[in-house]
């Protein structure tokens, strides 16, 4: 039975229509993922059916409760992620969190009255009956309670904090003091805490730097629930949706697989489209000069019956790639650099007892393109601010290179007149910059102004269109104001791009034709980014900065990730190995029961005889301490092993072409070697314990000794 089912929904703002008759159904633990250009009404569709926003027909079927308009009382549960975050001011971090357990809580109070009542009544006249009664709904209501997550919430709230890049000591933080990105994520950890039975998610990358995103793909990909996820980072949705939902010029179509099986497919379905819709209009061009050639004439008859099969013909939709509102834009420098456009010599920076990076080195040639990544908060932002020099180092130098021009998109997108229009950003603010990349450019420095037309039709190449020029600044959506930054950023004729997480606000069409403005640009590029397909495109090289380090690496981002993921192999290798030859070194110096056994047995007579003593007999119970030492010894033993099966079969390169399947095994590696771990400082204790234990026998002995001959 689906969990969620829509129904011809069709929704308009105003006169305008957003989209009609969209009907699917969501299976249990399928994945979907929403996609389409900004505007094509995916947040919209997605607040319908979380019952936020009515729809204008249709019907919205969750779990089997039907309501007409808007989702009503469901026996499923949704959780709902929107763009937006309401919280409760003054709560800590972890009172926030707490908020996804309301109904635990409600059943603990219930649970606390029963236990009261039962008290009473134990000692009461009303006798067992009504005893009885109350614990049977007493063991109910602790089913609830695990149900709703009462038993596990610390474990929940903490995990998905921690996997979402928080930290113990950010538990108490003031949930108003947090910055909005932070926010975003407490919205995203409550609402996951929670374990609903479809997620509803709308952007939820935003604001996750890779390895809160990498978790997030781990954690949905195990998730027991269904998902809708509006999203427009490619990497995250392969890695986690098997369904795409697909809305374009108003219309809904599903698609089996993940988003690299939906481009193969749309391509295909478009062809097809493209050769249907081309024979369908040879044939209308064929009747249609029948009708006006005879239908005059003696075969007016028949003219008239093809005008009739013309009226009846259902007309093929022209195809188009990307519904017309995808980006078309060009990097042209109006200036070659000079080989080396960037010089960064030892450059250095902290914040009060943080630092972020020290003595960074490093040289950006003509041509190269720099990819910038790292953790929320390494200090990537402010790197890029010290290049660009909106803000200083605390030592070293920066220098551009020859003849660099300079252009910079800052992650915040301002620098706008707020109360000006887009047109008037663009025509006002370059009248002067025809020849460097207006429309009618043929390169170099352009002395005409633009005329009206001219400015309105670039704007369109960024996806204004119409009245869309006119719009105020300050009313842009986050996607609008990039585009409009990138417009004037191209208007520029720079020769050297600092970007500050350009994909942001973008939807898949308009990152794609950046990365094709990026990789055909004939100058320099500094990208910093979390979009990891974007920046597996365009970097030639990648800098990470992550705990006050820095590291270049000669590579796309693929190149990056490989890397980083075999030397973490190697290093969990050579702790394993180092902690084996610890434990194999201490067993050398502190022999064991079993080596003691082993020696004792070719000592000769006297060992024999000395070894059947009354009181040590051969055979005789290990102290509790020897034996845990045994218990954990043998556990290590699997553990190794485990271990090594795991390190094989990551060296094996088959491996890798199952991406899911290799993931696992890292992770299961990962776990392993934290197992073992664990396992060798147990261990290490548990020889303490038994050292001692083994100390304190002779002075027992002694005593005991003593007393039998008093």
């Amino acid at each position: 039975m689906p969990l969620i089912e829509l129904r011809s929904v069709t929704k308009y703002f105003g006169s305008e229509l957003v989209f009609r008759d969209v009907s699917a159904t969501l299976e249990p633990r399928q994945r979907v993922g929403l996609v389409g250009r900004n505007g094509s009404g995916k947040s919209t569709l997605l607040r319908i059916i979380a019952g936020e926003e009515p729809c204008d027909a249709g019907t919205v079927a969750v779990a089997g409760a039907v309501a007409v308009g808007v989702a009503a009382s469901q026996s499923a549960t949704l959780g709902y992620l929107a763009q937006g975050f309401e919280y409760t001011s003054g709560n800590t971090l972890y009172e926030e969190m707490a908020g996804a357990f309301a109904r635990a809580a409600r059943i603990a109070q219930e649970m606390r009255r029963l236990e009261a009542e039962m008290a009473a009544g134990a000692s009461g006249p009303s006798g067992s009956a009504d005893l009885d009664r109350l614990m049977r709904r007493y063991s109910a209501l602790q089913q609830e309670f695990e149900t709703a997550g009462g038993y596990d919430q610390d474990v929940r709230i903490r995990t998905t904090l921690f996997g979402l890049g928080f930290r113990e000591p950010d538990l108490e933080r003031i949930i108003d003091e947090l910055s909005g990105g932070q926010k975003v994520r407490v919205a995203l950890a409550r609402l996951l805490a929670s374990d609903p039975d479809v997620l509803l998610l709308d952007e939820p990358t935003n604001h996750l730097d890779v390895a809160a995103i990498e978790w997030l793909e781990d954690y949905l990909r195990s998730y027991r629930g269904a998902v809708i996820v509006v999203s427009h980072d490619r990497y995250f949705l392969d890695a986690t949706v098997n369904h795409i939902w697909h809305l374009d010029s108003a219309e809904m179509r599903a698609y089996p697989g993940n988003y690299t099986c939906f481009v193969a497919q749309r391509e295909m379905a478009l062809q097809r489209q493209a050769e249907e819709f081309r024979r369908q209009q040879e044939l209308i061009a064929k009747l249609e000069d029948y009708v006006r050639r005879y239908k005059a004439g003696n075969r007016a008859t028949q003219a008239a019956s093809r005008e009739k099969m013309l009226a009846r013909i259902e007309r093929i939709k022209r195809p188009t790639q990307h519904g017309g509102a995808a980006m078309k834009m060009s990097f042209t420098p109006t200036a070659r650099s000079g080989k080396l456009a960037l010089v960064v010599q030892g450059i250095s920076k902290r914040f009060g007892d943080k630092s972020l990076f020290s003595s960074v080195d490093l040289q950006v040639e003509r041509g190269e393109r720099l990819g910038v990544v790292g953790p929320n908060g390494s200090g990537k932002t402010t790197f890029l601010r010290i290049i660009t020099g909106d803000l200083a180092s605390d030592q070293g130098t920066v220098a551009l290179g020859h003849n660099v021009r300079l252009g910079v998109l800052r992650q915040d997108v301002q620098g706008f007149n707020e109360e000006g229009t887009v047109l008037d950003e663009v025509y006002r603010g370059h009248r002067g910059h025809r020849g460097q990349g207006g429309p009618g450019s043929h390169g170099g420095h352009g002395a005409h102004s633009w005329t009206l037309g001219e400015a309105r039709t670039y704007l369109a190449r960024y996806g204004f269109r119409g009245d869309d020029v006119f719009k105020q600044v300050r009313v842009l959506s986050g996607g609008e104001r990039t585009r409009l930054a990138l417009a004037k950023l191209v208007l520029d004729g720079c020769n050297l791009l600092v970007l500050d997480e350009p994909t942001n606000h973008l939807d898949m069409e308009s990152r794609h034709a950046l990365e094709e403005a990026i990789s055909e640009f004939d100058g320099t590029v500094v990208c910093a980014s979390h979009d990891r397909y974007f920046l597996d495109q365009i970097a030639t090289r990648v800098l990470e900065i992550s705990d006050g380090k820095w590291r270049l690496y000669d590579g796309n981002y693929s190149y990056y990730r490989e890397t980083v993921s075999a030397e973490q192999q190697a290093l969990a290798r050579a702790e394993a190995q180092a902690a084996a030859d610890r434990r194999a070194g201490a067993l050398e110096n502190k022999p064991s029961s079993r080596s003691v056994a082993r020696s004792g047995a070719g000592q000769g007579a006297a060992a024999g005889k000395a070894a059947r003593k009354p009181g040590r007999r051969r055979g005789a119970a290990k102290s509790p301490e020897r034996a845990e030492v045994e218990r954990l010894e043998s556990l290590i033993e699997e553990r190794e092993a485990e271990l090594a099966r795991l390190h094989d079969e990551l060296a094996r390169e088959d491996l890798y072409a199952d991406g899911e399947r290799a993931r696992q095994v890292v992770n299961d590696c990962r776990r392993a070697s934290a197992e073992l771990a664990e396992l060798y400082a147990s261990w290490e204790r548990a020889m303490e314990a038994a050292e001692a234990a083994k100390a304190a026998e002779p002075a027992g002995a002694a005593a005991a000794a003593q007393k039998s001959r008093g």
